[in-house]
């Protein structure tokens, strides 16, 4: 592999655009960095790396063997492209998670089970799916150190977890219902309104099992709600036993990517204002104790950082092992 790397973008434009920006700030060398568009730009959109304007490569004509690192934000149908991209001798980071049930797919968390990606036999590692990664990256120390007898995740998706055209739905239909003009009744209603998701609901269980396979017991309950960005999450961990709630809380104050706060409860629109320009960070408070358990919530951006950052830092971690 060569020093400088050149990497490939292969998401919608907003992760472009949060992917770069975590890039620059990285420790990767990197040489060039263009877009493949999986999802075509509008043509006023375009992603700057380091003040220069990033190339845009059609699907069609992309040639993965001139990539190192391709960082793949696509869903299942597209799960082709990844294996081109794999074959072609490419190092495929599966931002989504699209490979994480793959059994020869290691799906790592940074900071999380670094000691499991030991070989990449198929080219790609993956980030679980965001609610995945958010949860896992909260819970590590208690998964490590108690007996978890059941483990309950409500997470509230906003628009920007399912992609841009339905955040773009939600601005449309929200200053329309304001005006007082009403919806099309065939309309999936998304402003001033909430539903559940059964989006993945086993999936998301078997990711966290393969990352911590003593957590057999997992349940998500996954909410869509009418907010533009920023996933929030209340977990709550029961055990048989008093959990040892004081180390995990000195887990989260030594983590330089968590912001734990017992006092402050960040929302999704407060977590995206106080971020304007800053670095992506996961807020945790609302810590209770309940009977032979704990209760938290969780808030981060799960483009910036459930799937920007701690991609980049997946990367980081891949080139230091050598790939």
């Amino acid at each position: 592999m060569s020093t400088r790397l050149n990497v490939a973008l292969v998401a919608e434009f907003d992760l472009c655009e949060k992917l770069a920006e975590a890039l620059e700030q990285s420790c990767l060398e990197i040489e060039k960095v263009s877009v493949v568009e999986l999802f075509p730009f509008a043509e006023e959109q375009g992603i700057r790396f380091n003040n220069k304007s990033v190339a845009q490569i059609a699907l069609d004509e992309t040639e993965w063997s001139d990539f190192d690192y391709v960082f793949f934000a696509g869903e299942l149908a597209h799960a082709t492209h990844i294996a081109k991209a794999a074959s072609a001798g490419c190092m495929v980071i599966d931002l989504n998670g699209v490979c994480a049930t793959l059994n020869d797919v290691p799906v790592i968390v940074p900071s999380v089970n670094n000691e499991q990606l030991t070989s990449l036999q198929r080219n790609i590692v993956s980030l679980p799916d965001p609610q995945v990664t958010q949860f896992i990256f909260s819970v590590s120390q208690f998964a490590r150190e108690a007996n978890l007898s059941q483990v309950l995740v409500t997470s509230l998706l906003p628009a920007s977890y399912i992609n841009s055209e339905t955040v773009s739905k939600l601005a449309g239909q929200t200053a329309q219902l304001l005006n007082g003009i009403p919806l099309d009744e065939e309309q999936q209603r998304l402003a001033f309104d909430v539903f559940p998701s059964t989006k993945h609901a086993v999936n998301l269980a078997a990711q966290v099992e393969k990352i911590f396979p003593q957590l057999r017991n997992v349940i998500f309950h996954q909410v869509q709600v009418p907010v533009f960005y920023g996933m929030a999450q209340t977990v709550t961990l029961l055990s048989d036993y008093e959990l040892d709630m004081q180390s995990q809380i000195s887990a989260w104050q030594d983590n330089a990517l968590v912001d734990f706060n017992e006092t402050q409860l960040f929302t999704p629109v407060t977590n995206g204002e106080a971020e304007a320009g800053e670095a992506a960070k996961l807020h945790i408070g609302g810590l209770t104790a309940v009977e032979n358990g704990v209760q938290f919530w969780l808030v981060a951006d799960e483009q910036r950082f459930d799937i920007a950052l701690l991609g980049v830092k997946l990367a980081e971690l891949m080139y230091q092992k050598g790939y």
